[in-house]
């Protein structure tokens, strides 16, 4: 007998998004990305994965004003650094159906350690993993611009729900 089959799970973009939400004393905003990325692997019988890799392009994140998103652009330096990267290889299980994703979000060129819970539903067709974290721009070297005599706030809100569809792999 030989060793057990690894699956890959494939990230199913029609059904997935990030979007990030910020804000400014005068207004908030928020942007979408649904041309994402990414792979999970599982052992065969396993529950859970045991690693997981999902990318979303910079240029892809969508906040419905062609202006703001061309200046995020600029100001994320998206030429140098085109991607947001998150990988995990730890993951808990907190509840039935939540858990706790340990991994390394890579962004503008920075990696950071980071714990994220999400809810976690898996079923014969696929898992997905729905929820929220925030992080601050400064811990990956940015300075976000300012509007009107004031500065867009550092602290970013994330909301995902990604879908994974099993392939496979010999």
């Amino acid at each position: 007998m030989g060793a057990a089959q690894q699956a890959s799970w494939l990230l199913m973009p029609a059904e997935s998004t990030i979007t990030y939400y910020a804000k400014h004393p005068l207004h908030r905003w928020s942007g979408e990305n649904s041309k994402l990325k990414g792979i999970a692997k599982l052992q065969e019988g396993e529950a859970l994965p045991s690693q997981l890799a999902i990318i979303a392009t910079v240029r892809d994140f969508d906040s419905q004003n062609e202006n703001r998103d061309a200046h995020a652009l600029e100001v994320l330096d998206a030429l140098d650094f085109p991607d947001v990267k998150f990988y995990c290889n730890q993951f808990e299980v907190t509840t039935s159906d939540s858990l706790v994703l340990q991994g390394d979000l890579e962004f503008h060129g920075v990696k950071v350690s980071k714990a994220i819970t999400a809810a976690f539903t898996k079923s014969s067709d696929g898992f997905q993993l729905q929820g929220r974290f925030g992080f601050n721009a400064s811990d990956f070297g940015l300075r976000l611009p300012s509007f009107m005599l004031a500065r867009i706030d550092d602290a970013i809100q994330i909301a995902f729900d990604v879908r994974f569809s099993p392939q496979i792999v010999e």
